[in-house]
């Protein structure tokens, strides 16, 4: 059985989340997914309105029209939401946020929730972060990370966070993966030394996810 819902964050900037996200929600079109990315920066206008590039992008890759309720607060500038926040004079609300979601999780199954970069991104400043939004709307953490050099480093320093604040994580998914001989040692390194053994390797412009392994991956625990 599916959690509610999962909330996709990564280790670094560009690592591929709303690809990720993007690929989850394809692989879950029978379980009739929501998906929600309460934030979004760098938006561009279009006929009046701002378009959230991430929700875009997932439409697209999934051949859908583009739904603008998706997120909640839109911002033009390309920066960290506190930061967009305070210069265009939007107070972000995170009750708000967990409304949102709670309508969304309602309407599905199963809802796809994306980060605006990491952990320790402030929503607002000095007072409400990333991973406090996670706590709030209390969700599984689904972590993208990268196998490259440099990922152990990276993804082992991401889970040990995780774990200070009590988030539950599902499980990692090691984008971009090629099978490199490194690449393969790099995730048995972070699998033994975190103790998570549920993970996925997804290669560079993977279309889906086969269907008994994305169920097992996001299977509840």
């Amino acid at each position: 059985m599916l959690n509610k819902g999962y909330f996709v964050i990564g280790t670094d900037t560009d690592i591929g989340k709303t690809y990720i996200s993007s690929l989850l929600y394809k692989s879950l079109k029978g379980h009739n997914p929501g998906y929600y990315k309460p934030l979004q920066t760098g938006c561009y206008e279009e006929n009046g309105k701002f378009i959230a590039l991430d929700p875009e992008f997932l439409c697209k890759f999934n051949g859908i029209p583009y739904d603008g309720t998706m997120s909640t607060f839109l911002f033009k500038n390309p920066v960290s939401p506190h930061l967009a926040s305070e210069i265009e004079n939007i107070e972000i609300e995170p009750d708000m946020i967990l409304s949102t979601y709670k309508k969304i999780s309602k309407e599905h199954p199963v809802t796809i929730v994306e980060a605006a970069g990491g952990l320790f991104v402030p929503i607002i400043r000095n007072k409400f972060y990333m991973y406090d939004l996670i706590k709030m709307l209390n969700l599984p953490v689904v972590l993208v990370a990268s196998s490259k050099v440099g990922a152990i480093n990276h993804t082992m320093l991401t889970i040990a966070f995780l774990k200070e604040k009590n988030i539950d994580i599902q499980g990692v998914i090691f984008n971009n993966y090629t099978d490199e001989f490194y690449e393969k040692d790099n995730v048995k390194v972070v699998v033994e030394a975190s103790g998570i053994n549920n993970y996925l390797l997804v290669s560079p412009n993977q279309e889906i996810i086969d269907k008994n392994n994305i169920n097992k991956f996001l299977e509840r625990r």
